[in-house]
């Protein structure tokens, strides 16, 4: 199982930070790999509230949350997919900074492939999924300030 965690400061209170990401479909509006997400679950809060995005260039993956908590916890994770990972979760915090936000993210995945997913992981996966998240959480922070 591989672990990254990512941090960044939002100039922003907790509650419009968490109306950003609470909305499942803004997905596609900080996330420059997710062309379209849509609602697939009649929820649109709460724990099995789910999405299915569309991704840059082709492909697409279903996603659901499985814990939810308002305004300091959102996990997600990666049920129907493409992709070469095997599973794949992630935990966003939120912690309140005076005004501002500190958003931190875990994430936990396991390559398919055994051997050969191992080594595609620490060949190319890992260090492109850490530069994906961290442009993520730049994006996320300019369109929570902006809007």
């Amino acid at each position: 199982m591989t672990k990254l965690h990512h941090e960044i400061k939002i100039n922003a209170p907790v509650k419009k930070v968490w109306a950003v990401l609470a909305n499942l479909e803004n997905v596609a509006k900080y996330n420059p790999v997710v062309a379209h997400a849509r609602y697939i679950s009649p929820n649109r809060e709460g724990v099995g509230a789910a999405r299915q995005c569309e991704f840059k260039p082709k492909g697409s993956g279903k996603e659901r949350v499985f814990e939810w908590e308002p305004e300091r916890l959102l996990a997600i994770e990666l049920f129907e997919h493409n992709w070469p990972v095997k599973t794949m979760r992630w935990w966003t915090r939120l912690h309140a900074e005076g005004n501002n936000t500190r958003v931190s993210q875990d994430i936990e995945y396991e390559m398919k492939f055994s051997i050969l997913g191992k080594l595609m992981n620490a060949l190319m996966m890992n260090r492109k999924l850490n530069q994906g998240v961290a442009e993520i959480f730049e994006n996320l922070k300019k369109f929570t300030e902006e809007n």
